[in-house]
């Protein structure tokens, strides 16, 4: 039967059909019997049984009806899976996570009491903005292992002086530390994607940053890096007017006026923001 079903390009559907990888994904994510694992775009199912056979409870979340049709037949006798026609990108999680999840869990704030993990091989063609939403829920879960193309785990994964460092790369280290996986190769889907892929995994921070104003810290390194090429003094003066603040945070925060967006990191950034929300 799932040879009768074809991926979907306008949902960006490569699916990972090698043992093999679904194995080292399922290990590198280290799920166990105490887990309840959250499947995004579980597909064909290929991953989501040996998470079955390792989680306590699976929720596969897929926006595609066939699939979902698909699935539930597949794993029709399987009372510890459960299926979700939905957007990932537009979801309550409080109300998806609600019927799946124990009760002390909805009701847990920073600190989790029960292991829920995030694993997914996200469709290509929105990999990017699922990231960045689950920076808004992070602390929602105790980890997130995902597949995407290797030039989208590039730029999460990059540090300071890459071509790879930017926008993307600061706001999840922002929220999470962050763990390089293994490459998967295209023939370890179908249809095979033109690209290799790799698999990550984000953890959140066990301490956040309350004292930063995150708002401003998202305009400065949008406004940095919005003009790669230019020197990040010369992209800030168009956002901060204050020029004198400016070059007070650039100096207390150790910044030379001639870098470049991508030669500064997390902690500068941060320092930036804080001298920047001192009143006069």
């Amino acid at each position: 039967m799932v040879n009768t079903i074809r991926p979907k390009k306008p949902l960006g559907q490569h699916f990972l059909t090698e043992p093999a990888y679904c194995k080292r994904i399922v290990h590198f994510a280290a799920v166990n019997s105490n887990d309840f694992v959250v499947e995004i775009g579980p597909g064909t199912g290929k991953l989501t049984q040996l998470l079955l056979e390792r989680a306590n409870k699976v929720l596969g979340i897929e926006i595609d009806p066939e699939m979902v049709d698909f699935l539930q037949t597949t794993f029709a006798e399987e009372s510890r899976l459960e299926l979700i026609k939905a957007d990932v990108l537009n979801q309550d999680w409080s109300e998806i996570l609600k019927p799946f999840l124990p009760a002390q869990y909805m009701a847990a704030e920073r600190k989790l009491s029960i292991p829920v993990k995030v694993i997914g091989n996200l469709p290509y063609n929105i990999s990017t903005r699922i990231i960045k939403e689950m920076t808004e829920i992070e602390y929602r879960f105790q980890s997130y292992t995902f597949m995407t193309q290797k030039e989208v785990a590039e730029r999460v994964l990059a540090g300071p002086g890459s071509k790879d460092y930017g926008f993307l790369s600061l706001i999840v280290d922002f929220h999470f530390d962050r763990q390089e996986g293994f490459d998967v190769p295209p023939g370890a889907f179908r249809p095979m994607p033109k690209v290799d892929s790799h698999v990550f995994q984000l953890t959140p921070r066990t301490s956040a940053f309350p004292d930063v104003n995150y708002e401003l810290f998202l305009k400065i390194i949008s406004s940095g890096f919005r003009h790669r090429r230019k020197m990040l003094w010369n992209n800030l003066t168009r956002t901060i007017a204050d020029r004198d603040a400016l070059l007070a945070a650039f100096d207390q925060c150790g910044i030379s006026r001639k870098a470049r967006a991508e030669d500064v990191h997390l902690e500068q950034y941060l320092c930036m923001t804080r001298v920047l929300c001192l009143p006069a």
